[in-house]
């Protein structure tokens, strides 16, 4: 009979150690995966950010050579890449953003559409287009009409 208590402590001794190297198998594989997915990530967040950073270099109208020359450490948000052009632009030949020109193009915008709008709600011209609509009307040859164009 002590024969077959020392079969049966070594089944458990080598069932315990066959769990514990498949426990070990199985983790190895899975640092394994984790460290690929990791690098994966890594890959991939960096494409992002270089997309990022390209599409909105061109959306200010810059050339999209400039992102290799952007650190690392800088957001890749509009605002952060747009602060750091201003700063370092005048390298790569990039005028910084002046920021009075705006208002002067929102104020002529907004007088062309006051004139629309005058237009639209009155059904007629302004006074200034009338004056060239009776002038253009008016004039009896071709030669006229090219002064008033600006052709002479």
């Amino acid at each position: 009979m002590p024969t077959n208590y020392q079969f049966d402590d070594e089944d458990d001794i080598d069932t315990s150690t066959d769990v514990v190297s498949q426990l070990r198998k199985v983790n190895r594989a899975l640092e394994k995966r984790a460290k690929e997915l990791e690098q994966e990530l890594s890959g991939l967040k960096t494409q992002t950010r270089q997309r990022t950073v390209k599409d909105v270099l061109q959306a200010k109208g810059l050339n999209p050579k400039i992102s290799a020359f952007i650190p690392q450490d800088i957001e890749t948000s509009e605002e952060a890449i747009a602060a750091w052009v201003n700063e370092y632009g005048d390298v790569f030949g990039v005028q910084p953003v002046q920021t009075n020109d705006t208002p002067t193009q929102k104020s002529l915008d907004v007088s062309a559409q006051n004139r629309m709008n005058n237009v639209i709600a009155t059904g007629s011209m302004p006074d200034i287009d009338e004056d060239m609509f009776a002038k253009v009307t008016g004039a009896k040859t071709k030669e006229d009409l090219d002064a008033l164009l600006g052709f002479n």
